[in-house]
């Protein structure tokens, strides 16, 4: 390739190149009168809401750390509490087969309705019975009493006829001493004198027993009272065939059937009283430090989600198990080696003020929550009272 054939390679390659701009300077930005005065930036919209979102946070964290001792104080609150209500084993005062089962389980009955009955016919008898020993004595009374006049006269008859005998002894025993009678007439004479004596002190004996058996037909008269209490007594235990509800209340456990033999004092049925205005709650010790009997309260039911019952604290426990002593009589060591163990819990009676006024789904043993308000007044029971009903309105959707 010659000289003049490279040199025209070159300048075709450089033609076939784009041109080359060079760059325009651009114009310098304005700078802030802040920047040129040496002052920060300011904050951007960012960090702004991260510091407002902690301070957030910060405030919720001290107000619920200061929340708690201040409601334990002011408005003591404790969930897990139960209704109270008097459970009583009901049975029949006498032993015998049952002849009616008059209610069903679970059923609600009035007081002085009838439950179930014992066969009577045995408690009839005794009743007959018991009244003709009544009869029998009051006979035995009346026959007594006519007696006394006719014993008197015989004891009179036995005075008189002792006196004669006395006299003729002592006449008798004069003679002998003169000769004038034999040993035969003074004994007969003595032995007349005994026989008068005695028929004397039989005559007395015999007026004591009929006086005794006599009297009038009342109560001063034991032998009328005896025989009157066994008539009570029989009439009772007839009475007693038919077991009655003590209160108005519920029957459970039902445990009887017609026929079945049951012995006296033996439980066949479960009496739960109707009264069901007392709730029991377990408080934590440090929460009792203000609160004594007759302070306010509000209770709430799992059964009865969204509404609050007015109540009154009725009594606090005196004391609890520590579980420190032994049937051996030995106390026991605590084997608890935290540094804050938890708190022990004393139970609290509250009574409900209205308890007509709870439905009724709320029965024996139903969960309830309490809360004590020492101190009616403040902020923190009226906090304590919304946060309670927004806790049981949640409750009705568990």
């Amino acid at each position: 390739m010659t000289e003049g054939d490279i040199q025209a390679a070159n300048t075709a390659r450089a033609e076939s190149r784009p041109a080359v701009i060079p760059p325009v300077p651009a114009e310098a930005a304005p700078v802030a009168p802040a920047e040129i005065a040496g002052e920060p930036a300011k904050p951007s919209r960012s960090r702004k809401k991260a510091r407002i979102v902690g301070l957030s946070l910060f405030v919720i964290l001290g107000g619920a750390i200061a929340w708690y001792p201040l409601s334990d104080h002011n408005a003591p609150f404790a969930s897990g509490g139960s209704v109270m209500g008097n459970v009583t084993q009901i049975g029949p005062r006498v032993a015998g087969p049952v002849a009616e089962v008059l209610v069903t389980d679970n059923s609600s009955v009035k007081a002085g309705d009838p439950l179930f009955r014992i066969d009577e016919t045995t408690f009839k008898m005794d009743v007959a019975q018991a009244e003709a020993q009544l009869d029998l004595t009051s006979t035995n009374i009346s026959s007594a009493s006519a007696a006394i006049p006719a014993t008197q006269a015989k004891l009179s008859q036995a005075d008189v006829a002792l006196v004669t005998a006395k006299d003729a002894v002592e006449r008798t025993r004069q003679m002998y001493d003169r000769g004038l009678v034999t040993d035969a007439q003074k004994t007969q004479a003595e032995g007349n004198f005994q026989t008068a004596e005695l028929n004397v002190a039989a005559a007395k004996a015999e007026l004591d027993r009929v006086t005794t058996s006599a009297g009038a037909l009342d109560d001063t008269n034991p032998n009328y009272r005896a025989a009157l209490a066994g008539v009570e007594k029989a009439r009772f235990a007839l009475a007693s065939t038919t077991v009655v509800a003590p209160t108005d209340g519920h029957v459970s456990n039902l445990l009887l059937t017609q026929g079945q033999f049951v012995a006296a004092g033996s439980p066949v049925m479960t009496f739960i009283s109707g009264d069901r205005g007392s709730v029991l709650v377990d408080f934590r010790e440090n929460q009792l430090v203000n609160v004594q009997a007759g302070d306010k309260a509000v209770v709430v039911f799992e059964a009865a989600p969204g509404k609050q019952f007015d109540a009154t604290v009725d009594s606090i426990a005196w004391g609890i198990s520590s579980g420190r002593t032994s049937t051996n009589g030995l106390a026991q060591s605590s084997t608890d080696t935290r540094w804050f163990p938890p708190a022990r819990k004393i139970p609290v009676r509250v009574s409900i003020d209205d308890p007509a006024s709870l439905p009724p789904n709320v029965r024996i043993g139903s969960e309830a929550a309490a809360l004590i308000l020492p101190d009616e007044g403040g902020i923190v029971p009226v906090i304590a009272r919304i946060m309670l009903g927004f806790s049981s309105v949640m409750s009705g959707f568990n």
